[in-house]
């Protein structure tokens, strides 16, 4: 395979989003699907700049013929996803989906529903989604991490939790249940945890 061509350029920075993504997704072609998607984004805003893919490496502190793997979709770019949207000027949700602004949006929680019923009916406040959530499950939601008890399950007090009420759950899943009115974030044991849903991503906000 042929390297690109070397130029030089001047990156700008627009950084106002880390995804953490907690849960593997079971089916392996759909997440071959997300992941080409997200490495023809990389390819894009790579070419945007005219970043070869070993200055893009160098940046992000991996190989060339890795950066080819994730724009092929044959490696999983997660790791390095903060990485790529800082080196590519963008924010990462840009980069995990390219309509996440516009086209898809689910209900957002700030306050904890009366019976923890997380119906759409119970708020009406709306989060934009990534589209490969929304098409695991049409039931998601996203709750302010403030509602929780924190605990060193996330990654910080900050931010929001992207929950799946209908996903399966398999020992060891990071679950969103209520305990004695207070909801938690737990690792799932089977008969022993009555979950509200399982934990699919937490977006930490950046000020």
């Amino acid at each position: 395979m042929e390297r690109d061509s070397e130029k030089q350029v001047t990156p700008f920075y627009i950084y106002k989003s880390i995804f953490y993504i907690f849960l593997a997704i079971n089916s392996l072609q759909f997440l071959y699907m997300e992941y080409r998607n997200i490495g023809e984004n990389i390819r894009k805003y790579r070419n945007r700049l005219d970043l070869t893919q070993d200055q893009l490496a160098d940046r992000i502190g991996v190989t060339w013929e890795m950066i080819s793997r994730y724009e092929r979709g044959e490696s999983s770019p997660m790791n390095k996803i903060d990485r790529l949207a800082d080196a590519l000027g963008v924010p990462i949700t840009t980069l995990i989906d390219d309509n996440i602004s516009t086209n898809f949006q689910i209900p957002l929680f700030v306050k904890i529903p009366k019976h923890f019923s997380f119906e759409k009916e119970n708020t009406t406040i709306y989060y934009n989604c990534p589209t490969w959530l929304l098409q695991l499950d049409p039931g998601a939601f996203v709750i302010d991490i403030d509602l929780l008890e924190f605990n060193n399950l996330l990654k910080k007090e900050d931010g929001f939790l992207f929950i799946s009420p209908n996903s399966t759950i398999q020992n060891s899943d990071l679950v969103l249940m209520q305990e004695n009115g207070r909801l938690k974030v737990v690792r799932y044991k089977q008969n022993g945890t009555d979950t509200i849903g399982k934990i699919m991503m937490q977006e930490i906000i950046y000020t």
